[in-house]
């Protein structure tokens, strides 16, 4: 019965104004790219130029052609050039939701660009965190590719109390997310600070920098661990496409130390939405303890779905969760149901205008090769029908961000079964919306005004089929898919024999062995190269029965009996159209081949080589006049080599281990053996530095080898010389190439030969009584000696409390090549005198002075007052006796200036004592 409701006419509008194919295009990842214009299922794009773990955000117009995508900080025009001014935006990649693309209502040609800073400091960087941002993007300019308005960039939105120093400092969290004002024309932009939500309204004056603030119970400050990231900030926000519900991933609430609890106190929040206030309302728990990161709702709004990964006491990660959660309980934390449990880490969740949901996320120590597909959401439990890692990118990889959109549009959609030629493919809708008429245009030029219809599609191909709903007399947009209506694969009408080598069990003649039923698979499809998927059957009947496949024979399976016949049910993949096909299971008495070995270096004494592995094949042929078209491989375990899986790459690094042959003739096996892999080490030889004295040329240098090892290997020089030893005249870097002439392996070393240098004085500073002396010289060890070249010599450059008066320092190498001396002044003044006539310190003049350096000079000595007492050459006087005019002067501290003629200034004092 076609479902008919009440309906307030703006609600309406929503869906007019903002179309679903504005969803139609993703990029995100390493340069990964969906297009959903293409059918149910996408096409990979792969001409991205996105680089980003996390935040990412794309748009495209009403018919699904891109506009443009950021990754918050860069945007990319529809040609996937950078826009004019189209750097430099306020967001950043490693941001949960770094940017979020908003349409101005009202106006086809301008979108806003909001977008959130990593609320964090990073160890590269030392920049102050923005916070979130907008900036518009005028589709007008740039020949309609579209420019950042300069005016109108990176306008700052206040999400914290500019009061409070470390909210100015942090600003935001790392949450963004948008939903359709219940006016049908406006939009609410909401993000999260703290216990804060900021619901900002962008309608067609633009964006209103005033939000509607929500207070909530939950509290979640910022706090910032070992790698500098704000973990309390990580997670993401959404709004369910109903725009009745928020759910908000907060990965960690906790305060305490970085480990032993940071990723296990996250929890997943769901709260009422008023979409005609912009209120945030009624907190309940979804999911505490554990470390969220995606949220996504259902189609139907009533389902939460939730994404969390699970790490030990050391914060290393163990595994990670799909959830769902029904939205409408009294007690939504009680619905919990698991969907999957895997090795991915937890990526975002987003709905897509398919009406799936999508899942990023990647393998630990792996790469994010593959989306994952909640292919039907409004089903509970299993019956959601999650497809893991089941998308495949073909090259490009999904970090953990998925681009988001405004959630309304997702709101209604339609699905389809039955796409195998023959069948009748049956239409049906999925959305929870009112309508009263609907229209069906399959996309071969017939219609249905059924609520459920039933088409016959004469030919295989793909069809656009829309869906067209109205009420009052008021159409939604048309909802588009492609329809792939598929063959099903051709397959052998005779039993193909699948024959396999007798010879793995205890008896080698009883017709039984292990069979790889995989092997079968292109000689039955005539070597297609479509997609398939094989399963097999005791059965036909078996067969037809097992709709879901589950209860098919594994791949790796044992014969009954000599010539035992199964059946294959051959798919054309991702299709439910199959064929049925049958195999005949036989076995032959297999050729030994015995055993060989194959030897190699081990260059870095590790106990592990890698092994050239084709030498081995060409070995085993060769030896035993194997046909041409047989094919070797090479297995660790003689299970895989009997049924011919996980064959061993033919470079192949392994310690000394055993593997085990396949021989194939034209897929039969043929034969089986051993492979003894032998590693050798090689002799431990390091690279050389040689210091050597300038009167030590020439010399000789050589390998490093022992004496036993010499005659076991070959030499090349980069002189050319081919012996162990060779004569050098010079310094330099000799290379040297040691070659194993068996195994036919090198080893490469540097022979360094230094020749030490005479020692450079470069300076010496003296500092009161102590002297450093500093040089120029970089090759060679050097010590010093003091006033003595015979004497005692120190490995340090530095000689304390020497006496004033005239040194002489001897420098040499620890080899004895040479020795160098420097000659240098310590100039002493004395910090008192006595002048009391008893032959000690009666009279006070300086030492160290050099008179042959300076023969004419002065020293002036003053009272504490400034005035000048007597002027004298310290080189031809006795010094000053402590009179003036006469008379002794009284003890007292008394000042000395001297000036050398180089420039050199000297200032002191000292003391005048009886």
């Amino acid at each position: 019965m076609i479902r008919r409701f009440l309906l307030i006419i703006f609600c309406l509008t929503t869906i007019s104004l903002f179309s679903q194919n504005e969803s139609a295009i993703w990029y995100f990842g390493y340069n990964a790219g969906l297009d959903f214009n293409t059918g149910d299922d996408p096409s990979v794009l792969l001409n991205g130029q996105l680089i980003t773990k996390e935040g990412c955000a794309t748009i495209s117009d009403a018919n699904g052609s891109l506009l443009f995508y950021t990754d918050g900080r860069t945007v990319w025009d529809r040609q996937h050039q950078v826009m004019p001014n189209g750097e430099g935006l306020l967001g950043h990649s490693s941001s949960t939701e770094s940017a979020l693309i908003i349409p101005k209502p009202g106006n086809s040609n301008s979108y806003y660009i909001f977008t959130i800073d990593k609320p964090s400091y990073f160890l590269t960087e030392d920049e102050p965190i923005d916070g979130v941002n907008y900036s518009e993007v005028d589709m007008t300019l740039n020949n309609g590719l579209g420019d950042v308005v300069d005016t109108q960039k990176n306008i700052h939105l206040i999400t914290y109390d500019v009061n409070n120093a470390t909210q100015s400092e942090y600003k935001s969290s790392e949450k963004i997310t948008a939903v359709t004002h219940s006016d049908g024309s406006a939009v609410w932009v909401i993000t999260h600070f703290r216990n804060k939500f900021y619901a900002f309204l962008v309608d067609y004056t633009g964006v209103v920098d005033t939000p509607v603030v929500s207070s909530v119970q939950q509290m979640v400050e910022p706090r910032i661990n070992e790698e500098g990231a704000n973990v309390t900030a990580i997670g993401y926000l959404k709004v369910s496409p109903d725009g009745e519900k928020i759910a908000i991933a907060h990965s960690s609430t906790n305060l305490g130390s970085p480990r032993n609890g940071t990723k296990k106190s996250g929890k997943v929040l769901l709260y009422d939405f008023n979409n005609a206030t912009g209120v945030v309302s009624n907190q309940k728990n979804v999911i505490s303890n554990t470390y969220p990161y995606g949220v996504e709702f259902s189609p139907n709004s009533e389902l939460l779905y939730v994404t969390t990964s699970v790490f030990d006491e050391d914060d290393l990660f163990v595994t990670s969760y799909l959830y769902q959660y029904q939205t409408e309980a009294a007690n939504v934390e009680a619905t919990q149901q698991t969907v999957n449990s895997s090795s991915n880490v937890a990526g975002a969740l987003q709905l897509a205008i398919n009406g799936k949901i999508y899942r990023a996320g990647y393998p630990v120590f792996g790469e994010g090769e593959y989306l994952s597909v909640i292919n039907n959401p409004n089903g509970i439990g299993s019956a959601c029908n999650y497809s893991h890692n089941s998308l495949f990118l073909e090259g490009k990889t999904a970090q953990l961000g998925l681009p988001p959109f405004i959630q309304s549009i997702f709101l209604y959609t339609f699905d389809y079964e039955f796409t195998c030629l023959g069948d009748t493919t049956h239409f049906f809708i999925t959305s929870e919306e009112p309508y009263d008429t609907v229209e069906w245009n399959f996309g071969d030029g017939q219609t249905s005004t059924n609520e459920e219809a039933y088409h016959f599609y004469d030919q295989p191909g793909t069809y656009t089929a829309t869906l067209t709903l109205s009420i009052n007399g008021v159409e939604y947009d048309p909802m588009v898919k492609q329809i792939n209506i598929s063959e099903a694969p051709n397959v052998m009408q005779n039993t193909y024999n699948l024959v396999q080598c007798d010879s793995y069990d205890n008896d080698p003649n009883d017709g039984i062995a292990t069979f790889n039923l995989a092997l079968a698979n292109e000689p039955l499809t005539f070597n297609t190269s479509e997609a398939i998927q094989v399963y097999y059957y005791h059965s036909e009947a078996e067969a037809l029965a097992d709709e879901h496949n589950s209860n098919a024979l594994n791949n790796v399976y044992e014969n009954q009996y000599q010539g035992e016949i199964l059946y294959a049910k051959v798919y054309k993949a991702n299709t439910q159209c199959f064929n049925i096909a049958s195999i005949r299971l036989e076995t032959t008495q297999s050729v030994d081949l015995n055993s060989f070995e194959l030897e190699t270096c081990d260059l870095d004494n590790s106990g592990i080589a890698e092994f050239n592995l084709n030498n081995a094949v060409e070995n085993i042929v060769n030896t035993l006049n194997l046909p041409t078209n047989v094919n070797v491989t090479f297995h660790e375990t003689q299970q895989d080599a009997a049924i011919g899986i996980n064959a061993v790459p033919l470079n192949y690094t392994s310690s000394s281990t055993s593997l085990y042959i396949r021989a194939e003739n034209d897929n039969v096996c043929y034969g089986g053996g051993v492979l003894e892999l032998i590693v050798k080490d090689f002799p431990l030889i390091d690279d050389q530095t040689i210091n050597v004295c300038p009167s030590e040329f020439p010399i000789i240098i050589d390998s490093g080898l022992s004496n036993s090892d010499v005659s076991n290997f070959n030499y090349l020089w980069n002189t050319n010389d081919t012996t162990n030893q060779i004569y050098i005249n010079e310094p330099g870097i000799y290379n040297l190439t040691i070659i194993d002439p068996t195994l036919n392996c090198e080893k490469h070393i540097t022979v360094t030969v230094n020749q030490i240098e005479t020692a450079q004085v470069e300076s010496i500073i003296i500092n009161d009584y102590d002297v450093t002396i500093n040089l120029i010289t970089t090759i060679g060890d050097f010590v010093f000696s003091l006033d003595d070249p015979n004497g005692i010599y120190q490995p340090s450059n530095v000689f304390t409390n020497v006496e004033a008066g005239s040194h002489t320092v001897y420098i040499k190498d620890l080899f004895n090549c040479n020795i160098s001396s420097e000659t240098f002044n310590i100039i002493g003044f004395p910090k008192y005198f006595t002048p009391n006539n008893d032959g000690r310190h009666d009279t006070w003049n300086i030492k160290g002075l050099d008179p042959n350096d300076y023969p004419d000079i002065t020293i002036y000595i003053f009272n504490r007052y400034g005035k000048l007492l007597r002027a004298f050459n310290p080189n031809t006087s006795n010094g000053w006796d402590g009179l003036l005019h006469g008379k002794l002067l009284t003890p007292d501290d008394y000042w000395y200036y001297l000036k050398l003629p180089e420039g050199k200034e000297y200032r002191g004092h000292f003391s005048l004592k009886i």
